[in-house]
């Protein structure tokens, strides 16, 4: 379905990207009663004795996605009973997400990467656990954990790849004296950190307005919360990687004032 024809009938855009196995079980009455009580038991905590287990919950899902989705050649399904099986699919999904969020973390362990890296890492093994709720098949009789790993580390394993190429294309990382120094008995220590700050202070590295900009809210002189080259791209209008470049290129500058300062070579 198209986004014109969303456009022309809004109760399907509710419903839109909603996936269901296309099971003739999730069709039936009893179908809809078990996806009824699940939400209930979502939202309440009441309604089964027990917890449901992994089949109940995903074969609910697909049922919520079917009825908020279907088409069928009798019965009239209105505008508002579609928003509630998508709500209910919403919430059942959110469920399932929450239940899981373990297992993301744990893959996360077993992929080390740059820090710089770490945010991109755990983004991407959150998006690949909702895809994963999305789209797994209750009827193949294999655990959700099973396929949900797969998923995870096959996007974790291109978001390493894609850290590698980048530490190969772009060598140059933080250093920690980049960052607003800790009391130390050490002289030169204290003579790089304030060259560091009379660089900063009178701009002697020539950054432009954007390159200070960064670099001010990326190593922050005072106790005020780093921001991260994500909310840094979404601030400043630009892709996180572009922040990235920006960051090296004054990091750069700024180690080239250091390297010629004729106090430090002593």
């Amino acid at each position: 379905m198209t986004y014109k024809q969303l456009q022309k009938n809004p109760c399907d855009m509710a419903a839109h990207q909603m996936w269901f196995v296309p099971d003739r079980r999730i069709r039936t009455d009893s179908a809809a009663e078990t996806a009824i009580s699940v939400a209930g038991w979502i939202a309440t905590g009441e309604g089964f004795e027990q917890k449901p287990d992994e089949q109940t919950l995903f074969r609910a899902l697909h049922t919520c996605a079917w009825r908020a989705t279907r088409q069928p050649r009798k019965e009239k399904v209105t505008c508002k009973e579609r928003h509630l099986w998508a709500r209910r699919w919403r919430s059942i999904r959110e469920h399932n997400v929450r239940s899981n969020l373990g297992l993301a973390f744990m893959l996360l362990t077993r992929f080390p990467s740059p820090q710089s890296f770490e945010d991109d890492m755990r983004s991407d093994a959150l998006m690949a656990l909702g895809r994963a709720v999305e789209r797994f098949n209750p009827w193949r009789g294999i655990k959700f954990s099973t396929f949900a790993c797969n998923v995870i580390v096959r996007d974790l394993v291109r978001r390493s790849k894609s850290a590698g190429r980048h530490q190969r294309l772009f060598p140059t990382q933080h250093e920690a004296w980049h960052e607003t120094p800790l009391p130390s008995d050490d002289p030169l220590q204290e003579l790089r950190a304030d060259r560091l700050r009379r660089t900063l202070t009178n701009n002697l590295a020539e950054l432009t307005d954007i390159e200070s900009a960064i670099i001010a809210q990326r190593f922050p002189r005072t106790h005020m919360q780093r921001q991260t080259l994500q909310e840094l791209g979404n601030t400043l209008g630009m892709s996180k990687e572009r922040v990235r470049q920006i960051e090296m290129r004054a990091i750069d500058k700024i180690r080239d004032i250091l390297d010629e300062d004729p106090a430090l070579k002593s």
